[in-house]
């Protein structure tokens, strides 16, 4: 039963985008922020949970990713800003 088709259109497959792809410069400032909020937050309270330094760990790595966010965004931006100023000059100048 499960070989016959219905008709029906199938449901689109998942995003290959991973879901902080489209976040941008300022979505990577605040991965950033958060994850220096949440290793400030344990540094505070204390290592008195035996998982803190996985806490801890999982704080970095969101920091990792809103520092590549952040960082991919900015370049992105500079490099159409550059090609943008080369289109505009005279082919002379170049």
């Amino acid at each position: 039963m499960s070989d016959q088709h219905t008709g029906e259109p199938r449901p689109p497959a998942a995003d290959p985008a991973p879901w902080w792809a489209g976040t941008g410069p300022i979505g990577g400032v605040v991965l950033i922020l958060l994850g220096l909020g949440a290793a400030a937050a344990l540094f505070v309270t204390g290592h008195a949970a035996p998982d803190a330094y996985l806490n801890l760990y999982g704080a970095a790595k969101v920091v990792a990713v809103g520092l590549v966010v952040a960082g991919t965004g900015l370049l992105a931006g500079r490099r159409r800003t550059r090609e943008a100023c080369d289109a505009a000059r005279p082919d002379g100048e170049r």
